[in-house]
């Protein structure tokens, strides 16, 4: 028992350093985009339209969960932050060569957020499977604050970077702590469980029909779903466009500043969750709220 759980910590610890630098990877890149996108001409409009192609995501997390069940998770998510590290080096290529344009930052956008809702499920997924149930709640606590201080420290350290080394390192770094992410993710000790529809197109689909069919009948998540459909059509937008403009075009604030009001943003959400982890941590209180 010892030796097993001296096993699951190494796993847990190997996927946490995956996940944390794969995050700050991102989120350095993602506090940054909007702004260079503005200073290579581009308008409110095109970084509304960078911003929405980020929806890819959504639209392949119903697939990815499925994929997740079937298929092997550790490879999905080593070919997935690879991958990931493939479009963003590229990207990395074509600032340094001059050859970055918008219409080249919006297909690497697509491509990113298509792998980053692969590998999402995947993750979430192999979690119980290297975590003692008992130590469940408390990892997947670890692994939100983990993500959120990610984020909170990408957003200063972004916006630092692209004063101070530009684009084309921002885009390398990003790259490689995707890189680092996959190879940490190669030694976490993972055995895939085959069923007799592992792959199968007809399974993974009547698997998808039958989460969708769930979805409908369970009124409590239909009402969530909605709710989450409407807030973030009206929240995120104003985070994701209207601040990064106003703030360049009519603040005429700087780069560095702005990675200062997200670090506020990001804290703001960090000290919500914990609020609502203190108020209603019961369960009848859950259910009462919502």
């Amino acid at each position: 028992m010892k030796n097993l759980n001296k096993k699951n910590n190494k796993n847990l610890v190997l996927l946490l350093l995956g996940r944390g630098v794969s995050d700050m990877g991102a989120s350095i890149q993602m506090i940054v985009m909007p702004l260079y996108i503005i200073d290579i001409g581009g308008s409110a409009a095109t970084v509304g339209l960078y911003s929405f192609l980020s929806l890819a995501t959504v639209f392949v997390y119903p697939m990815a969960g499925v994929m997740g069940d079937r298929l092997n998770r550790k490879t999905i998510m080593v070919s997935t932050d690879f991958a990931s590290a493939g479009v963003v080096l590229m990207l990395s290529a074509c600032a340094y060569y001059k050859l970055i344009s918008l219409p080249i930052l919006l297909i690497a956008q697509v491509l990113i957020a298509t792998l980053n809702g692969i590998f999402d499920p995947a993750t979430k997924g192999m979690v119980p499977q290297i975590v003692e149930h008992s130590q469940l709640t408390k990892a997947n606590s670890v692994i939100s604050t983990l993500r959120t201080i990610s984020v909170l420290l990408g957003s200063a350290i972004g916006s630092m970077l692209y004063v101070n080394l530009g684009v084309t390192v921002l885009f390398l770094l990003n790259g490689i702590s995707f890189f680092l992410s996959g190879c940490s993710e190669m030694f976490i000790s993972y055995q895939h469980i085959r069923s007799n529809n592992d792959g199968k197109s007809l399974g993974m689909l009547s698997d998808l029909m039958d989460g969708i069919r769930f979805i409908l009948q369970n009124k409590i998540i239909g009402k969530l779903c909605v709710y989450f459909l409407i807030t973030y059509a009206l929240v995120q937008p104003i985070f994701n466009v209207v601040l990064p403009v106003f703030f360049r075009s009519s603040l005429s604030y700087s780069d560095v500043q702005y990675g200062y009001l997200q670090m506020f943003v990001i804290t703001g959400a960090l000290l919500g969750s914990i609020l609502v982890g203190v108020l209603f941590g019961k369960g009848h209180q859950v259910k009462k709220s919502l």
